[in-house]
């Protein structure tokens, strides 16, 4: 029996109303599945539009609405965006949202929420979305509260680091047993010959300097709680457990408190993380009884086919399934207890070293543990496995399951499936396209087929407008460009590909290109802000003009643009029936008074938000 199947069957409830996730513009476009932003300009149970048996309020067209990206607002008839402010852009994203319930009431009727692999889905989305509002209300909320005394704490610290001497065992018993021989005076040389496991460093020295805020909490905050001249408790990692001498401690270099705030910020909000994970994980398993047996473990790890490769020697092709060797568990040893957990019905799941087997011998060559990786390896992603099991038993033993907010995700996910299913069953049409059909097409839209003007020059990114002027002066007086980038450059990237542009076209708002579109051949641009605040300067060096394009050159795009008019035209004609079964009506009252989408995204971002991008 496969660790990873056993979970136990739940009833998985339903809404009473579907809500929107996709619209039908052309074909259907996706909405991100991503938290709602802020704002509003109406009453949230004000009601836009009725569908059937669905209210649309204006709370839930907000929420639709921020989750787009300016490049996927509404747009009239000529391709131009709309103005989500006025009631033309609202009706017609209004119109796209009672499509979408057109769709859902017309795929309900039927029957579509009934299939098998949808019915599956829903239970498979269940689990995933009550696991992800468990991480968030547990830990990732949590991690975000940190205090002025935190940040100082931290910052008290920041720039040191401490020189130790180290082993790593495979059990834990064995690292307390090299903690207290160290204790009692014994040479280091003496201890890693006795407890040390894994391939020596290749220097031969079991030294490590660990530099504060840069390695895992718990690693850290062993090192660092320990006196100078003393040893750490065992400190489990994916390696195995360590065991460290502190030698030393030292200062650093450190920026400016101000300077330093966001990094700070960042780095403990991740510790936060860290240890929040750390201590929840922890909690569940005892609560659920998750063990693992030592013995049979360390039976599994030898058992592990050796110097197993993730590619073939010489490619980059991975291992294929029929390459991949079992397990190689002794007779013996099959009916070992290996690990167990007590499910929500209190009884208790035990697998065995060949159940683990079996399991093993499945898996991918991604997938499976490897001998080079220690004990700790193998350790870990049995915990990783069993870890998921639990979690997503006390999601739900928590309630989360049939969480309002969770049952809702859920449902917007499993109406997509739903409504894309409909759409595939229903709009068909005939795929071929004929030489004569294409001439058609071709001598009314070729006007639509032209390669557009692009540009090809140099770019460097200063750090501010005084740097720019300076380069712009340096690249005046016939500074070679290598060398400008090497003076005055301060972007990474841009240097790696030695400041090139290349085949750049017209964006209007795109600082870099409105640059090069506004000067000639062999030109350099003044100084212009970039959008993080930096400054740049632009050479241009060649112009490709625009170019009409031949059929030939386009052949197979067009065939896809006639193919996707063809479903358009057939969509259509679906939509307008369907709606002859379904009454509807728009309170155009209400809609006047919801925000556009300019207020929606216009917030204002806290000084002390982590994560920084």
């Amino acid at each position: 029996m496969s660790p990873s199947l056993q979970s136990p069957e739940t009833v998985r409830p339903r809404r009473s109303d579907p809500a929107f996730l996709l619209i039908p513009v052309l074909v259907l476009l996706v909405l991100p599945a991503i938290l709602a932003g802020c704002g509003g300009g109406q009453e949230e149970d004000a009601v836009l539009a009725t569908v059937g048996h669905t209210e649309i309020k204006a709370g839930y067209y907000e929420d639709r609405l921020v989750k787009l990206k300016e490049t996927e607002l509404p747009r009239a008839e000529d391709g131009s965006p709309l103005d989500m402010s006025l009631l033309e852009g609202k009706e017609k994203f209004l119109g796209t949202m009672i499509n979408k319930e057109v769709m859902v009431q017309t795929a309900e009727k039927m029957g579509l929420q009934n299939d098998p692999n949808i019915v599956s889905a829903r239970e498979t989305l269940i689990e995933y979305e009550a696991s992800m509002e468990m991480w968030n209300r547990v830990i990732a909320e949590p991690a975000r509260t940190i205090s002025p005394e935190e940040l100082e704490a931290f910052y008290a610290r920041m720039g040191s680091s401490r020189e130790c001497l180290y082993i790593i065992s495979n059990f834990e018993e064995d690292a307390e047993a090299a903690r207290k021989m160290g204790l009692e005076g014994a040479d280091w040389e003496d201890i890693v010959r006795e407890f040390h496991d894994g391939a020596p460093p290749p220097t031969g020295r079991f030294e490590i300097t660990v530099p504060f805020g840069r390695y895992n909490p718990e690693f850290e905050k062993g090192v660092f709680s320990t006196e100078i001249g003393g040893m750490t408790p065992p400190i489990g990692s994916v390696y195995g457990y360590w065991m460290l001498k502190v030698l030393s401690e030292k200062p650093g270099k450190k920026p400016p408190l101000e300077e330093a705030k966001a990094q700070i910020l960042d780095v403990t909000w991740n510790r936060k993380l860290s240890h929040l994970k750390s201590d929840f994980k922890k909690s569940v398993m005892n609560k659920f009884e998750m063990t693992i047996d030592d013995d049979a473990l360390w039976k599994c790890y030898q058992a592990l086919p050796v110097g197993e490769t993730l590619f073939k020697p010489g490619t980059q092709e991975p291992r294929t399934q029929d390459e991949l060797r079992p397990l190689d568990i002794a007779t013996e040893d099959m009916d070992l207890l290996f690990y167990s957990y007590r499910n929500l019905e209190g009884q208790t799941k035990e697998f065995t070293l060949l159940d683990y087997k079996i399991h093993f011998d499945k898996m991918s060559v991604f997938q499976r543990p490897k001998d080079t990786d220690m004990l700790g390896g193998l350790r870990n992603k049995i915990e990783g496995e069993l870890g998921k099991i639990v979690l997503n038993f006390e999601a739900e033993d928590s309630g989360l399951f049939e969480d309002p907010e969770v049952v809702a995700k859920v449902d917007l996910k499993v109406e997509e499936m739903i409504v894309n299913k409909l759409y595939a069953e229903v709009v068909q049409i005939e795929e071929r396209v004929t030489s004569k059909e294409m001439e058609e097409f071709w001598a009314e839209h070729s006007h639509d087929y032209v390669a557009r003007e692009n540009r090809t020059g140099r770019l460097v990114i200063c750090k501010d407008a005084q740097q720019a002027a300076e380069a712009h002066a340096a690249a005046s007086e016939g500074m070679e460009w290598k060398d400008l980038l090497v003076a005055f450059g301060i972007d990474r990237e841009n240097k790696s590909r030695s400041g090139k542009l290349l085949g750049v076209m017209e964006k209007s708002a795109d600082p870099i290109s409105v640059a090069l579109f506004s000067i000639q051949l062999d030109e350099l641009s003044e100084p212009f802000a970039l959008d993080d605040g930096r400054y740049a300067i632009v050479r241009l060096d060649f112009v490709k003009p625009e170019k009409a394009m031949e059929m030939t050159e386009v052949t197979e795009a067009v065939g896809q643009r006639m193919r996707e008019i063809r479903k358009e035209e057939v969509f259509q004609a679906k939509m307008a029936k369907w709606k002859q079964d379904i009454a509807i009506s728009i309170n155009e009252e209400n809609l006047a008074e919801v925000a556009s989408w300019k207020e929606l995204t216009a917030v204002e971002i806290p000084e002390n938000i982590v994560p920084r991008n």
